[in-house]
């Protein structure tokens, strides 16, 4: 770099950094002050500040691994505010420029493309590239917890176990913890989970660095883990506080769509659910209000919202999203389409989930000898998630094992009783009928 495009570069980083310093809210007591709508236009907008003077920076020097790795970084945060998918694209494109350009002593980019293909489903090659970059560095836990991650996804538990039983002692660590807690929900042990996701959203309150995106988001897994294990009132308060936070956090707004669903309130699904597709078009927060205006007898308003959410769903780049997946084959549609995708994905990606789904669309299909094969290898971990055992249980009592249906049934109903309106109610009834 010459040194007139130096002077220019470094001013501009400055102004990129000033716009970065200004971006964090915080009180003097160190909680975030609660977000409004003004709020987010205001990120997204210092957001797009940031991008401008990288932007500029880059075309001071084209090859500046710097700037490059920087605006990856943040069109991937663009993405996570707005759910505009295709800033992982842009994400994608950045980093991978910048890691050609540098490869030592440039983790943040590699970091930043692993998560740009992880964000779009290519699973198998953000293990490579992160594969890559513990090479380089293998001296950084939160590298290591990001291919364990990867490898949870991907259904490689026994790499999985290596990577976090080799980071337990970091785990308090904001990148380490969710990912563990993550490893220790699939692996059966929830309320380890549970500990370790209550002290990383304390730890993520007390940091004036984060962006509200990321702060909501504890709240979110948080309240996640506590709606799915039965403990709803709970839950609603963290999402109501992460809410508080960034009030338009379409997954956050999503979240009590589903909440107000299992606990039968249509017109409050309606009001969350559309909130939350205002801001991103998700084809299951769709399929969710459809069934919610079915559940108050407008059945031409859901059967729009069902439409639309095929229609949205055949437009999505890639595999199906597995929520979108499962609400088609409960509602009898495309399960020839969901079976031939699942399968196609279980050849590399073989985690419990996509076994779970695989074993339902057999289901679905008439097959349940092959469903019940599926389902054994969803329950290998001893995952206790209510809708897996669900699934399961249905799946034995289809090929007549019903004291094992019994059993996971009434382990679904044991961990959340509201896990499902609907598939609650279905379990309960299936459990008096087998004993009677």
């Amino acid at each position: 770099m010459t040194k007139g495009r130096s002077a220019v570069v470094v001013s501009i980083l400055c102004i990129a950094a000033v716009t970065a310093a200004g971006a964090t809210r915080a009180s003097i007591s160190g909680r975030h002050v609660p977000s409004s709508d003004s709020t987010r236009v205001s990120d997204l907008a210092q957001r797009d500040v940031q991008i401008s003077a990288w932007k500029k920076a880059l075309a001071a020097d084209s090859e500046s691994a710097i700037a490059l790795g920087q605006l990856a970084g943040l069109y991937m945060q663009r993405g996570r505010e707005t759910g505009d998918e295709t800033n992982y694209a842009t994400a994608e494109a950045y980093a991978r420029r910048s890691v050609v350009l540098r490869t030592n002593r440039n983790g943040a980019a590699f970091v930043t493309l692993a998560s740009a293909m992880l964000a779009q489903h290519e699973f198998v090659e953000a293990d490579s590239i992160v594969n890559k970059l513990i090479a380089l560095e293998p001296d950084i836990p939160q590298y290591r917890a990001l291919r364990g991650e990867i490898k949870l996804e991907l259904g490689d538990y026994s790499a999985a176990r290596s990577e976090f039983d080799s980071l337990y002692q970091q785990r308090t660590h904001l990148s380490i913890a969710p990912r563990l807690a993550r490893w220790l929900e699939i692996s059966g042990r929830s309320d380890a989970a549970r500990k370790l996701l209550y002290e990383s959203l304390f730890e993520a309150k007390r940091r004036r660095d984060l962006p509200l995106e990321q702060l909501a988001w504890f709240y979110l897994r948080t309240g996640d883990i506590e709606q799915r294990q039965g403990r709803t009132r709970t839950a609603r308060s963290l999402f109501g506080q992460g809410l508080q936070v960034h009030p338009d956090d379409y997954r956050l707004l999503a979240a009590m769509a589903r909440l107000e669903a299992a606990e039968g309130r249509p017109k409050n699904v309606i009001d969350y659910g559309e909130r939350a597709i205002a801001v991103k078009l998700d084809p299951a927060t769709l399929g969710l209000i459809g069934d919610a205006y079915a559940d108050i007898g407008d059945s031409a308003q859901a059967e729009e919202y069902f439409k639309t959410m095929e229609v949205a769903v055949s437009g999505q780049p890639g595999a199906y999203h597995r929520a979108w997946s499962l609400f088609l084959l409960d509602h009898e549609r495309r399960i020839p389409e969901v079976l031939a995708n699942v399968t196609s994905e279980v050849e590399t990606r073989r985690d419990v989930y996509g076994y779970d789904l695989l074993a339902w669309a057999l289901s679905k299909s008439g097959k349940p000898v092959e469903a019940s094969a599926a389902m054994n290898q969803a329950m290998r971990m001893h995952t206790d998630d209510p809708m897996l055992l669900f699934h399961a249980g249905v799946i034995e009592h289809s090929i007549g094992n019903n004291t094992t249906s019994r059993a996971y049934l009434t382990r679904a109903l044991e961990i959340n009783p509201k896990f499902n309106l609907k598939q609650a109610a279905r379990a309960r009834a299936m459990i008096e009928s087998m004993e009677r």
